[in-house]
This record gives C-alpha cells, sequence and structure tokens, in this order.
C-alpha cells in the first residue's frame, strides 16, 4: 500500500524492527460526527515516525513537497540519539538548514520527546533545571522549524510514570503547554497515561493547543487489534484534533 511504501523508502531502520509500519493519523472531528463513525471526517495529518540519520533530509523534503499531508516524527532521547530511529541533532540541524533554504518547501515536523526531556516535561512548573532545559529545547524545536510536540509519557519510552496522576505533574504539564502557544502538544493517551490525560481533562480552561493521541501501542508502531477508541466523550472533549496510532486503516472506515 501506498502508506507501507514510504514507510519503506523513508525509514530503512524502522523496517527493521517492525515488519508492518503503521503511521499515525490526526483527523478533525466535529462533536456531531462522533454518534456515527462513518461520518465524513478531515484528515489533517498522515505521521510517520523514526526519521534518522539513515534518511537523506532531501528525501523528506521531497515527499513532504508532494504529499503536504504526511508529518515526519522526530524522536528525541538524549540516551538514546544517534541510534536506529533516534536522529542526532546534528542531522535536525541539516534538515532544517535544508528546508529553510527552500521556502516553498513546507514539511510538517513533530518532535516526540521521550527518556529525560518527558521526565523534564513532567516537571516544569516544580523543578527551575527542568524548565531551564525544557524552555530552551523547546525553542530550539521552533527554531528548527518543528510546530507539534508530543509528549510519550511511558515507561517504555523511558519515562518515569510514578508520578503522573500527581497535580504537580499535572500543573507542570500545562504550565508548559501554555508557555508556548505557538507550537501545538501531543498527549499520548493511552492505559498507562490515564492518570495524566485524565487530569488534564479535569483542568479549567484547557489549552487551544493540546490535543490527544489514542495510541495503546505507546509509540512502538504495533497495531491495535481492537481498532479505533469510540470514547465520544473523551472525542468530544479534544475540541479541535484527535489522534489514533497503532490501528490498521482497515479497521473502520472513513468515508
Amino acid at each position: 500500500s501506498t502508506k507501507c511504501y514510504f514507510c519503506q523508502l523513508v525509514f530503512k531502520n524502522q523496517i527493521q524492527h517492525h515488519s508492518k509500519p503503521v503511521p499515525s493519523i490526526y483527523i478533525n472531528w466535529t462533536a456531531a460526527q462522533l454518534s456515527n463513525m462513518t461520518s465524513t471526517a478531515k484528515l489533517s495529518a498522515l505521521g510517520f515516525c523514526g526519521a534518522d540519520d539513515s534518511v537523506n533530509p532531501r528525501l523528506l523534503a521531497l515527499i513532504g513537497q508532494n504529499y503536504p499531508l504526511v508529518e515526519f516524527g522526530v524522536l528525541f532521547r538524549p540516551d538514546k540519539e544517534g541510534q536506529p530511529r533516534y536522529a542526532t541533532k546534528n542531522w535536525v540541524s541539516n534538515l532544517s538548514n535544508l528546508l529553510s533554504k527552500n521556502s516553498n518547501t513546507k514539511v510538517r515536523l513533530a518532535a516526540h520527546l521521550c527518556g529525560s526531556y518527558v521526565n523534564d516535561f513532567l516537571s516544569y512548573g516544580a523543578n527551575d533545571s527542568a524548565k531551564e532545559t525544557i524552555d530552551l529545547f523547546l525553542k530550539q524545536l521552533h527554531d528548527w522549524g518543528f510546530r507539534r510536540v508530543q509528549v510519550n509519557a511511558t515507561a517504555v519510552n523511558g519515562v518515569f510514570t510514578e508520578n503522573l496522576a500527581y497535580d504537580l505533574t499535572i500543573h507542570s504539564f500545562l504550565s508548559a503547554v501554555r508557555s508556548y502557544p505557538e507550537l501545538e502538544f501531543i498527549v499520548q493517551k493511552n492505559e498507562e497515561t490515564s492518570p495524566l490525560w485524565s487530569g488534564l481533562l479535569k483542568a479549567k480552561d484547557m489549552p487551544e493547543n493540546m490535543v490527544f493521541l489514542h495510541d495503546e501501542s505507546k509509540g512502538t508502531g504495533k497495531e491495535v487489534a481492537e481498532g479505533w477508541p469510540t470514547d465520544p466523550t473523551f472525542v468530544a472533549t479534544s475540541k479541535k484534533i484527535v489522534g489514533f496510532a497503532g490501528v490498521s486503516y482497515f479497521s473502520h472506515l472513513i468515508r
């Protein structure tokens, strides 16, 4: 299929880990459409995650120019930088420089935070050192051309998950999101992150630049056999965009 072709073409290292790469999709859904999951929905982005130093930046630019719905996800985890699926900052900088030289090429980039970046993000309102680290990194991401940031707060992504339900963690998350309205933040919604996202949903005046991604695969690229979640209360609460990952295209029909 086309989606698998792009995965195989661009993300060679991902193929070594997952025989069936499954992209993430982001959809604009109105509350009125939620009662009928086959209602017309607008596809906002089709995400491919795992671009690393083995990928030619010019190839990403070419694909992005010809397929504007494609969003390339770059994983950031300090202890794995330079390993397969984790690009080095030098590679990201080269990609950014390439894209900035061609104003006609609008390539979508999403930063997927893992490891210590997420631990610091979740301590943004409680630790001055963590706040400084995240402030510097988010500004760098924006300078590089990233406009969306996904927070992968799961153990498999090297994150300490013991404090996800703490009020201070929720406060820190919201504080960081509100501090950067020019970025859109993606909350990875799954069973493990339930303490976090359920706490965020209770917040008053939920930030407009915070959206949710249904991802029971927890970023591992595995297909979820159960299909897409259909909780209308949760999806309606996301207001703007809802994403789905780890789900086969054929699990549900969108017309």
